[in-house]
């Protein structure tokens, strides 16, 4: 690696070492659940089912998720809890639910005022 009219210059061997160093490196950014137990099976279902990733990284407008959760309650044909109770069965299972200015996406429009931390929803 060397530095040549203001950029960085790497050769094979340097940028291999570079890159084997990265892979030792990497975190592990993965969300355990806990609490399983305690909260309701149909929320837990919607947890860990493949459009969901536990990252601690994610947040998601907790609209949306709940939203999510009652599109994925109906097409498994089980009857989904209300907002509330979703939101508490969440918390149950250790998602915090965060209130923030952060999370405004707009001036007037589409405001964001509420997420669920460490959880994303895949599109699809």
């Amino acid at each position: 690696m060397g530095w040549y009219r203001g950029t960085y210059h790497f050769s094979r061997h340097s940028l291999a070492k570079l890159l084997a160093m990265s892979e030792e490196n990497k975190k592990d950014y993965y969300f355990r659940v806990r609490n399983k137990d305690k909260a309701e099976p149909t929320v837990v279902k919607f947890v860990f089912s493949p459009n969901v990733v536990k990252d601690r990284r994610s947040y998601v407008r907790c609209k949306l998720a709940y939203e999510k959760y009652k599109d994925f309650c109906l097409a498994n044909k089980l009857e989904p809890l209300s907002s509330w109770q979703f939101k508490k069965n969440m918390q149950v299972l250790g998602f915090v639910y965060q209130k923030h200015h952060r999370f405004y996406a707009g001036y007037y429009g589409n405001k964001v005022t509420t997420a669920y931390k460490n959880i994303g929803i895949i599109k699809r």
